[in-house]
Order: structure tokens, then C-alpha cells, then sequence
């Protein structure tokens, strides 16, 4: 039998230079982020959480069983087919449901983007082990990675095997350009603005630095190159006018400019000190960290010429401010001494604020309300309690809906209603529009089908313009459209 000591000699032998005490560390971190994602899904055991999770993954998983992978791989193409295809796996070799898979994949996926960073941290910017370790631990309890891991799991995947990439592309192996390939291109596969941050941080790295081998980092990543475009590409074409615009149109300039800001102080206001102190050179984080600083403010200059989706591009800025974080740690001399009692201290804080956002016990982001930070781990798209409410108009309108009828769904209630309205799947359409918006383009949608009636489900404590109440139960309630 081959030695757990054999193994890693191999691979210290190779250049990646993995040592046991490492692979120790990464597998406790592994555990810590696992457990601490974990606890949501333990708190709420019907139901996974997020928004996303119900939103879009568990409908789009319950119509794998009877499909091929290559239809699964095809149809989610340009929506970062990876992560779908191997959920098509798991349905179909566990015939587990759409739920317990997600409510397992969740926490799998934190464990393993928050050990893929220790690596990266050991591996590609040689941070001594006490550094990377602390570096890890409270890039594990940041409100910005928590939130990512609640509901964006292609993300999360992609981030994974961002951080394998760029450890294998500052790695003295010389198998290192086969492994920057590999890892890009399932970087690419699994989330197309992840491969983009890739693509930056080593072109940046590449020219800044005036590497020598700087050509082949960029050859190694051609085939990554070419999935992102044709992935990214079409939809650019089809729809670039819609996509920067709709944050725009739907609250209004100054208030999508007030929600980055709103963001970025929610998720980095406390940790920003240990920033500021801790910038210094470093071409590859600094490329990083360029790019995200644009998509994350370019909303300033108006919707013409900003980065679709300022969201995310705020919440990846929780990883160069860690590693940021820790160079400050050591300016402040924390790691030795009597200081290091004060760096405990300091971790401490921002392990127990991530576990009351995880746990939701408590939680200061409801006090300052965004479009994206969910107040706790220990959510959906729509209250608990409001669950049952909208199963139950579901209900009446598969008893009462005519045929060739139509259903507005906002986006926090599009999930449920694929899933639990029966007749979506034959007589009555269901028209989803964005979150906090308007549902006039949908609606115009339906009128130009001629569907008829057209019902939209909403609050019960909320009117709509041109909608009549037919039907309420407690939180919800059906509208139908006066023509």
C-alpha cells in the first residue's frame, strides 16, 4: 500500500512541495467552512437555503432524470454548464432529490473553496504557513464568501478551481502549464466572469512582471479563452443593452450607485484598516483586485459604459482584501510576540460576526438594507413562513386556471411555481420578470401571445396597477389582470 509520506514526497518532489503539515491544515479548513455552511442548511432540514438554490437550481435539476449529459451540457452552455453537469451525476447515480442535493453540495462547495485558498495562499504567494492559516480562517468567516457559498454554487465552483489555477501558474512544477490549462478551462466551464478574473490576473502578472515565459501562461490559457467567448459572446449581442441596463431602470441611478456603496460597506468597512496597512506590490493580486474594483464602481459613470452585474464583482473582493488583511496583520507585527494575542483577538471578532450571519442568530446587514446581501444564511427567496401560502394559491390555480392562461412570477417566486404549479409544464405559462421590478415587460409579453387570463402572484399587502384580487391565502395572493 502506498504511504500517506510516499504520496506527499511525490508531490514535494514534483514542485508543488505539499507538505503533510499543509494538507492537515487545509483538511481542518475544509471541515471548519463545511460545518460553519452547514448549520443553515441543519437549521431549516425541508428546504434548502438561498435564493438561487430554489430560484433556479432545484427546478433546472428536477428535469435531469431522462435527459443525456450532452443535453445537460448543451443546455446550460452559457450558464456555466459544469456545475449542472455534475449535479446530472449525482441525480442520477444517488436518485437523490434536487433538494438533498443542494442542501449537501452547499456546504462541500465552501469546504473546498476555502482549502483551494489556503493552498493558493501556500503555494502561489508563499505565505508561511501562520500566515495563510489566519489569512484562511477569516477569509472563512467573512459576511462577502458566506453570502457567495448561501446561493451562487457554479461561483463557488469556479472560484475553486480559480485558486488551483493561479497556484499552479506561480508553481516551479514543470508540469505547471498542462495544469493552468486544465484548471482554466473548467475555471471557464464552471462561471464565465470567474475565467475573466483569471484572464486578468495572469495577463497582469504576465506584463507587469515582464516574465520571460509570460507567452506560455497565455498559450496554456487559449482553450479557457475560447469557451469564455463563446459562451459570453452571443449573450453580449443579444441582450448587452438589457442586461447593463435593467439595475438602472428598475430603482434608478442614485440608488444603484448608493446600493455598491451600501455593499461594499456592509461587507469590508470592518476589515478595510487591515486593508489600507496591508497594500503593497504584488502584480497578481493587484490585477485582481483592479478589475473587481472596476465592475464593482463603474456603475458611477452611468448604465452606458458600467460592467453588468456590480453585485458580484463586490463580492470577490473578499478575497485580495484577505490576503491584503494579512499583509497588514504583519506590518503590525501580530504573528509574533505578545502581539499575536491581539491578532486572536481581532480574528475572534470576525469569527463570531460570521457565525451569527451564518447561524443567524444575529446580524448588523438588515440595518443597512442592498439589493444582494441577505440579512442571514438562514433564508430564501421568500420568508419561511410564506412557504405554505404560496403552495397553497398554487393550488387553486391548478384547480381553477383555463387553458391557455398565463402566470407573472416575480423572481423570488419564479422557483416555486415551476415546481409546484403542475400545469406549468403543459397549459399555463409561467413569465418570469427581475427581482424589484416592474412586471410590465412580462406582462406585455403575455398580451403579445394572447394568453388569456393572465394571473400574477404578489403580497396580499400590496396592490398592482391593473390587478384585481381573485384569490388570497394569509401572505399571498393571486392578481388577475383587468384588460
Amino acid at each position: 500500500m502506498i504511504s500517506i509520506r510516499f504520496v506527499f514526497g511525490r508531490l514535494q518532489h514534483s514542485g508543488l512541495n505539499f507538505s503533510i503539515r499543509d494538507s492537515g491544515s487545509a483538511l481542518f479548513l475544509f471541515l471548519v467552512a463545511m460545518v460553519l455552511r452547514a448549520i443553515p442548511e441543519i437549521l431549516i432540514p425541508s428546504y434548502p437555503v438561498g435564493y438561487e438554490t430554489i430560484t433556479w437550481y432545484a427546478p433546472a435539476i428536477m428535469t435531469f432524470l431522462g435527459r443525456s449529459v450532452g443535453n445537460v451540457f448543451l443546455g446550460f452552455f452559457r450558464n456555466g454548464p459544469l456545475f449542472y453537469v455534475l449535479m446530472w451525476f449525482l441525480a442520477n447515480i444517488t436518485g437523490a432529490s434536487a433538494f438533498t442535493l443542494l442542501k449537501v453540495v452547499g456546504p462541500l462547495l465552501y469546504g473546498g473553496l476555502v482549502a483551494s485558498f489556503f493552498v493558493f495562499l501556500k503555494r502561489g504567494l508563499k505565505f508561511d504557513w501562520k500566515m495563510a492559516f489566519v489569512a484562511t480562517v477569516l477569509l472563512a468567516f467573512q459576511i462577502a464568501a458566506l453570502r457567495e457559498s448561501w446561493d451562487r454554487f457554479r461561483t463557488v465552483l469556479g472560484l475553486v478551481f480559480l485558486f488551483a489555477a493561479l497556484t499552479a501558474f506561480k508553481s516551479p512544477s514543470r508540469h505547471k502549464w498542462g495544469l493552468l490549462a486544465v484548471f482554466g478551462l473548467v475555471t471557464a466551464l464552471s462561471r464565465e466572469y470567474v475565467a475573466l478574473v483569471l484572464f486578468v490576473s495572469v495577463l497582469g502578472f504576465v506584463v507587469l512582471e515582464k516574465k520571460r515565459d509570460g507567452f506560455r501562461s497565455l498559450l496554456a490559457l487559449v482553450p479557457a479563452f475560447v469557451v469564455f467567448v463563446v459562451m459570453v459572446v452571443p449573450a453580449l449581442f443579444e441582450s448587452w443593452g438589457f442586461v447593463v441596463g435593467a439595475e438602472f431602470a428598475s430603482r434608478g441611478y442614485l440608488w444603484v450607485v448608493q446600493d455598491a456603496f451600501v455593499i461594499f460597506a456592509v461587507c469590508y468597512l470592518a476589515i478595510l484598516p487591515f486593508v489600507l496597512l496591508g497594500l503593497r506590490r504584488d502584480w497578481l493580486i493587484g490585477s485582481m483586485v483592479g478589475l473587481l474594483l472596476v465592475g464593482s464602481f463603474s456603475v458611477i459613470v452611468g448604465s452606458l459604459f458600467s460592467v453588468p452585474g456590480y453585485q458580484r464583482w463586490l463580492m470577490l473582493l473578499v478575497f485580495p482584501f484577505c490576503v491584503y488583511a494579512a499583509w497588514g496583520f504583519e506590518r503590525l507585527r501580530l504573528f509574533s510576540g505578545r502581539r499575536i494575542w491581539l491578532l486572536v483577538s481581532v480574528v475572534l471578532v470576525f469569527v463570531v460576526v460570521g457565525s451569527g450571519y451564518s447561524t443567524g442568530l444575529f446580524s448588523f446587514v438588515g440595518r443597512l438594507p442592498n439589493s444582494y446581501v441577505a440579512v442571514s444564511l438562514v433564508g430564501s427567496s421568500i420568508g419561511w413562513d410564506q412557504v405554505d401560502d404560496v403552495k397553497t394559491v398554487l393550488v387553486w390555480l391548478d384547480q381553477n386556471a383555463v387553458v391557455n392562461a398565463s402566470v407573472l412570477v416575480e423572481e423570488c417566486f419564479h422557483g416555486w411555481t415551476v415546481m409546484y404549479l403542475s400545469r406549468a409544464a403543459s397549459d399555463v405559462k409561467v413569465i418570469p420578470y427581475g427581482a424589484a421590478s416592474s412586471p410590465t415587460s412580462a406582462l406585455e409579453m403575455a398580451l403579445s401571445e394572447g394568453l388569456d387570463p393572465i394571473y400574477l402572484i404578489w403580497f396580499s399587502d400590496q396592490s398592482v396597477q391593473g390587478f384585481r384580487v381573485v384569490y388570497s391565502w394569509n401572505a399571498v395572493s393571486v392578481f388577475e389582470y383587468v384588460s
